[in-house]
């Protein structure tokens, strides 16, 4: 099967998917940013993200657990009060390159935007040590998990297999937290996951566990990936370097015209006031946040999006962030607060830090 037709399977996918996706109709206005599964990157993002917006005031903030980038795209271009969702760029890639052929990928071109590009993601093939498995072409002929259903790693996993001409005897659909437990089983001899390292499923291991990442070489992974080093160390069976690939998770939003109607007007200004507070506060998210936001890098645009102009207002020299009193990032820090019960790591970082400096 040549690269068009496989790819041509997952638009009919997604395009089933997206019909599929209902609107969900809160009662009161709320923000939701969709990310991934319990362990993953994602939702760690997820969390220090809201943390920043719940020390500035808001208390409508929700972080989504999802299946990845497929149900995010669709969810933030489908669903009312589904504002952000993290998306991996080959995803965008794939929906700008398939855009002539289908309607839903040109409708995600039109109707959404990205908010600010983020961190490098990498590909990881984990399988057995004992298995011998240790390079991308070891996988034909054996039996591979690639991701649950609406994931991106999905998409990558058609991707790689197919540049690679690698042909798996059987593929399984499956969370990376279901693939571990069924290579551990023995049911499957690899499994793919897409996430920033180091990622809470891999490092929640021991160094006795018979476990290695698979070694993607840079010659298959150059033409649509960037290829990678995940270093030694990184989780606690791995001994050695190990290349592999890369992509970089993109923060997108709907491009909300907030002249329509009263809530895309609420969701326009919880977009300005979000993309303000990541870009007035990402040294603190290096410091505090997930080890990931080392490697953010606002300016890697992702080729052939537009950011949105509700994120662009946050760079207007005239642009406040709303005061609502209490414990705020911008407003004066109320000294009865007690920042040793606040959950978030980052938000009693804040708080404490504001109350010093009172």
């Amino acid at each position: 099967m040549n690269r068009n037709k496989k790819l041509a399977g997952i638009i009919v996918w997604l395009g089933i998917f997206l019909s599929n996706t209902g609107g969900v109709f809160a009662q009161s206005f709320e923000v939701n940013i969709m990310t991934g599964g319990a362990t993953g990157t994602y939702i760690q993002i997820g969390k220090d993200i809201a943390a920043l917006a719940e020390q500035a005031g808001r208390d409508n903030v929700n972080v989504m657990q999802s299946a990845g980038s497929m149900e995010n795209m669709s969810s933030v271009l489908l669903e009312r009060y589904h504002q952000f969702g993290i998306v991996q760029s080959d995803v965008l890639d794939f929906i700008r390159t398939f855009r002539a052929e289908d309607a839903e990928m040109r409708s995600m071109i039109r109707n959404t935007r990205y908010v600010y590009p983020l961190y490098k993601e990498e590909v990881h093939i984990v399988a057995r040590k004992s298995s011998g498995i240790g390079t991308l072409t070891d996988l034909n002929g054996k039996i591979v998990a690639t991701g649950g259903e609406n994931s991106g790693t999905s998409l990558t996993s058609a991707f790689l297999f197919d540049v690679g001409n690698i042909r798996p005897s059987r593929t399984v659909s499956a969370s990376a937290a279901d693939s571990l437990e069924q290579l551990r089983a023995g049911s499957i001899d690899a499994f793919v996951y897409v996430a920033g390292s180091p990622t809470k499923l891999l490092s929640d291991t021991s160094a006795g566990d018979d476990l290695r990442l698979v070694t993607i070489p840079g010659a298959i992974a150059g033409d649509y990936y960037v290829p990678t080093t995940v270093k030694a160390g990184t989780y606690p069976w791995m001994a050695e370097d190990v290349m592999t690939a890369s992509v970089r998770a993109v923060l997108m939003t709907y491009e909300f015209d907030p002249n329509r109607n009263t809530y895309f007007k609420e969701s326009c200004d919880a977009v300005t006031e979000f993309s303000y507070l990541i870009k007035e506060n990402i040294e603190l998210l290096r410091r505090d946040g997930h080890p990931k936001w080392n490697e953010v890098d606002l300016d890697a645009v992702p080729s052939g999006w537009e950011q949105a102009s509700c994120v662009k207002a946050a760079f207007d020299p005239q642009y406040q962030p709303p005061e609502r009193g209490g414990v705020g990032v911008f407003t004066p820090t109320n000294p009865d607060v007690d920042c040793s019960a606040l959950a978030n790591p980052i938000s009693k970082r804040l708080c404490l830090m504001r109350q010093n400096e009172g």
